[in-house]
């Protein structure tokens, strides 16, 4: 074919449509090929994060060939998150949702750092809040147990009576092989109700031992787990712990507060940049 046949193929519209097509058709796929690559970079600070997330839950360092398939396992878990995040799978889940709630939360915290708190700022809050720093009631005691499972409910009842009378006779103040086994200890020192209340249950014994005489063998008490003489030598009453004694904690829940409410600030200032529309 001549020069001047090429030129002047060259110039008819239907060339010029059909070099324009496939131009076009050229362009496309290599931006489609483009949007369907994304990078993951595996650099040396995300290969000592994984080794160090592995030190953490198991107190030693990934072998080399541990840590290979720890990285492969991580590039696995990238390309799915991303492939997910193509298809839209982050949206409308109550659980990712919640999750990036949370992040954003955090992040606020970590942007929010606060000053050390003075002396004068804990215990103007100590002040403040007085009932949150009072000790409860305790009480230390010795105690014979009488199972209902061994001796009948009566039975251990009436096997503690005749028992308590031969303690208090013989001015015994530990008697421990005179009952039956407890799944626990048989002595305790400065209880609160709360904490009896894990060990025997909310019956009888931990509001009636309260009222008992110290150093003196109690009658049979029923608790949830069966029937115990208890030997009390010690009351302490509710009372208010001292700023030096609390102070870690007024510490935390000072830091706590002050974190409450800047987050209420936070969300307030955000809030009025929403239009919220019901219905």
């Amino acid at each position: 074919m001549s020069k001047s046949t090429i030129s002047r193929v060259l110039r008819e519209p239907f060339v010029h449509f059909v070099l324009l097509g496939t131009a076009l058709f050229g362009v496309s796929e290599y931006l489609e090929a483009q949007s369907r690559y994304t990078e993951i970079h595996i650099t040396p600070k995300v290969i000592r994060g994984i080794a160090d997330n592995y030190r953490l839950q198991y107190g030693t360092a990934p072998t080399s060939q541990q840590l290979e398939g720890l990285v492969d396992a991580y590039t696995r878990e990238e390309v799915f998150y991303h492939e997910a995040l193509k298809l839209g799978l982050d949206r409308d889940d109550e659980i990712v949702r919640r999750r990036l709630v949370q992040k954003y939360e955090f992040l606020q915290q970590d942007l929010d750092l606060t000053q050390e708190p003075t002396n004068g700022e804990l215990l103007a809050f100590y002040r403040q809040h007085l009932r949150q720093y009072r000790v409860p009631q305790k009480v230390t005691f010795t105690q014979v147990y009488f199972s209902p499972d061994t001796r009948g409910d009566e039975g251990a009842r009436a096997d503690a009576v005749r028992v308590a009378a031969g303690l208090r006779e013989r001015r015994i103040t530990r008697a421990v092989e005179e009952g039956d086994r407890f799944p626990g200890p048989s002595d305790y020192a400065a209880l609160s109700a709360d904490e009896l209340v894990r060990v025997f249950g909310k019956q009888g014994l931990v509001t009636e031992i309260f009222n008992q005489t110290p150093n003196r063998w109690s009658a049979p008490i029923r608790s949830g787990l069966g029937w115990h003489l208890v030997y009390v030598t010690a009351h302490q009453a509710e009372q208010l712990a001292t700023f030096e004694e609390v102070r870690d904690s007024v510490r935390r829940d000072y830091l706590e507060s002050l974190q409450d409410r800047r987050n209420a600030e936070v969300y307030a200032k955000l809030r009025r940049g929403f239009a919220i529309v019901r219905g």
